[in-house]
């Protein structure tokens, strides 16, 4: 029963981390125009990934911080920027259980 249960917990944490998000595209080049659209673009990077390679009109929010201040981002449709799959799939998961719409991602690297 202890392996079992151990077993469980990893496939667990493999699934949130690896498994990719159903029904969230990939958006490439969306962030370029996404003022002209009423979407929310969350950046979940570090402060100095983004600060590198920013994303205008991009609400920066580093995943760290995301459980603390997730009630500061405007409800609506939201794309997420991140730059590695496990960072994406861990914020959009994220979101989507406090209820947000994630229409789609962008990674930047």
């Amino acid at each position: 029963m202890f392996i079992f249960t151990i077993i469980v917990v990893i496939m667990f944490y493999l699934y949130q981390r690896h498994f990719p998000v159903w029904q969230v595209p990939s958006l490439e080049d969306f962030c370029h125009n996404a003022s002209e659209k009423n979407v929310v673009v969350v950046d979940v990077r570090d402060y100095q990934d983004a600060s590198h390679k920013p994303v205008q009109g991009a609400y920066n929010l580093p995943y760290a911080y995301l459980k603390r201040h997730h009630n500061q981002i405007a409800k609506g449709e939201i794309v997420v920027v991140a730059s590695d799959p496990v960072l994406k799939n861990l914020s959009i998961r994220f979101l989507k259980g406090h209820g947000f719409k994630v229409i789609g991602y962008q990674l930047i690297k």
